[in-house]
């Protein structure tokens, strides 16, 4: 008896152990020149009754492959964004609900911080640390990797974010 109550117990909760926070700082690989671009902080946020994946643009890397700002000195603007602001502190990804069916984040958006244009956006884990990234319009659209990064290998004010009580700020 106590091995089916354990059975039970273990097919029901599966689709919730299953869903490991994605929440955490990511960099991201320039498309063109393979090189780290930004570091996102993906978080949670509380929509109603259900919870959501946001990411924000918390970092840039310069050319010489250091950080460069962050959300505590943002200097350049993405120009191609409405409002013009800056690209640390810009929530790029936003409204990502988690399909325990599929084993990743859907339904959400995800924004080029260089165009301004908004995409529908996937997200999926193959292997731990690395993300599958995906913005796409229908079946057709563009698949990056995001890396995990501790948040020990960041500079002090990144370490010091608390994002449990952001919610995104969305410029459509």
């Amino acid at each position: 008896m106590k091995k089916i109550l354990l059975f039970i117990f273990a097919v029901m909760f599966a689709p919730v152990a299953a869903m490991a926070s994605l929440a955490g700082f990511y960099q991201t690989i320039d498309d063109h020149t393979n090189q780290p671009k930004s570091v996102v902080l993906l978080y949670e946020y509380a929509d109603g009754d259900d919870t959501h994946l946001a990411g924000r643009i918390v970092a840039l890397y310069g050319g010489d492959g250091k950080i460069a700002e962050t959300v505590a000195a943002p200097a350049k603007v993405a120009a191609n964004v409405r409002g013009a602001p800056k690209f640390s502190g810009l929530d790029i990804i936003w409204d990502m609900e988690w399909d325990a069916d599929d084993r990743r984040y859907e339904d959400g958006k995800i924004m080029d911080p260089t165009s301004g244009r908004v995409y529908s956006s996937v997200i999926w884990q193959d292997a731990p640390g690395v993300l599958n990234v995906r913005g796409k319009i229908g079946p057709v659209g563009r698949t990056q990797r995001w890396h995990r990064i501790d948040a020990s290998q960041l500079p002090q004010e990144l370490q010091k974010l608390n994002a449990s009580a952001w919610t995104p700020n969305i410029r459509k």
